[in-house]
């Protein structure tokens, strides 16, 4: 094999456009890389802000059901002097479970006890019994 003092000048030099070439291959595997890491960063970004939204609402829809609880629920004591009148003319009337019990169209199920529930259901039958009874004169 020959020294590299014997070589000509020009086999010992890189061929020229090396450098430039290792340059631009540089460059484009930074911007492809930058590439990616943008996306990448965005897409993170898009599914941030969906579970921030999605965060938001639930927060939302929970306060609203605990504002709903607040406000079906007694939150004054009643005193013994103020329950005997009202007992007796519940007395009078049936309650509400006993009126939803006879109507024809309730079904009790889960959840029938809970806060709230007899109370709409009352307010239910009492509006299908008057969209009855004010249909009843229409048709003879």
């Amino acid at each position: 094999m020959p020294s590299p003092r014997s070589m000509p000048a020009a086999a010992q030099r890189p061929p020229q456009g090396s450098d430039e070439k290792l340059v631009v291959t540089t460059v484009a595997i930074f911007l492809v890389a930058a590439l990616i890491v943008a996306f990448g960063g965005y897409k993170y970004l898009q599914h941030w802000q969906q579970d921030q939204e999605q965060s938001r609402a639930e927060r939302q829809t929970y306060q609203r059901y605990n504002d709903y609880l607040k406000s079906t629920q007694d939150t004054a004591p009643k005193s013994p002097e103020k329950e005997a009148p009202a007992e007796a003319a519940a007395s009078a009337q049936p309650s509400m479970s006993e009126r939803l019990m006879n109507h024809s169209a309730v079904t009790p199920g889960p959840g029938f006890n809970s806060p709230g529930v007899q109370q709409t259901g009352v307010t239910i039958i009492d509006a299908m019994d008057l969209a009855q009874a004010s249909a009843k004169p229409r048709n003879p």
